[in-house]
């Protein structure tokens, strides 16, 4: 946070004040609510008009994330094999009908990796969560939200320590007859922990997973494919997608790198 300035802090259980950073207003209450509330005040305040700002602030977003995806550009076009997961995202958000896709991702890598680029253009199309739940959480979210919305298409986008915890889950989606699309990134590793646990790695392997997660879906009765080669990611993304419009659950094992880099933009 900012030296020096005025926090502000809503929120719905008194635990959380202060508790990371000192507030010198708090408000307890849900966060429905108490935007509801603000935009009134505010509102009163304008009478009716606006602070003239917008077009400003509009254009200097849109010059800070022209610079941003070029400095991007390279991981996200990236050529080499192991496949870098940023190539995967980057063709994944140019290959389906985005506002008819619903997604959601998982903890670890795959969440820090997914969060900043992927562009939703319509209420409801992104389910995105932080640190509260376990690895394998987006299975289900991903079963839910088709459930809810058979006409999307609804993707979870997840890392092999994250099919590890829930994989067998997958099974749920061929008895079900739940057709979505899974994008598993294969690195075999939990790589986003390695500079954590250097010692456990050396000594006891506590980093590495390994398996063949397609041949596991095929077992189930879901279509199941591993894609090791860049230029194959968007068609395999589309057979992907023509598997579960036959009502088919579809897994795309992306063998990838042990990419740590992180955007903090």
């Amino acid at each position: 946070m900012p030296k020096g300035k005025t926090i502000i802090h809503a929120t719905l259980d008194s635990l959380d004040l202060n508790k990371d950073v000192e507030s010198q207003h708090q408000i307890l209450g849900d966060a429905g609510l108490v935007l509801d509330a603000l935009l009134l005040e505010v509102k009163d305040r304008l009478k009716g008009t606006t602070r003239g700002r917008a077009d400003g602030v509009a254009a200097k977003i849109a010059e800070l994330n022209s610079q941003w995806i070029e400095d991007w550009t390279p991981k996200l076009t990236d050529t080499s094999t192991p496949i870098n997961p940023y190539r995967v995202i980057w063709d994944l958000l140019h290959t389906v009908d985005v506002p008819n896709t619903i997604m959601t991702h998982d903890a670890g890598s795959p969440r820090d990796q997914i969060v900043p680029f992927w562009k939703p253009t319509a209420p409801l199309s992104y389910i995105g969560w932080g640190k509260t739940t376990q690895l394998g959480y987006g299975l289900g979210l991903a079963m839910g939200a088709k459930l809810a919305h058979p006409d999307k298409l609804c993707v979870n986008f997840w890392g092999d320590a994250a099919i590890g915890f829930t994989g067998m889950d997958f099974e749920t989606a061929a008895r079900e007859r739940i057709p979505i699309l899974s994008c598993l990134m294969n690195n075999f590793s939990m790589a986003i922990e390695l500079k954590v646990m250097p010692v456990s790695t050396e000594k006891y392997r506590s980093t590495d997973i390994s398996g063949h997660y397609a041949d596991m879906a095929k077992a189930f009765g879901c279509y199941g494919e591993r894609i090791e080669d860049p230029n194959e990611i968007i068609p395999a993304i589309k057979r992907g997608i023509k598997q579960t419009q036959e009502g088919k659950p579809a897994l795309l094992e992306f063998i990838t790198q042990k990419e740590v880099s992180i955007s903090t933009f």
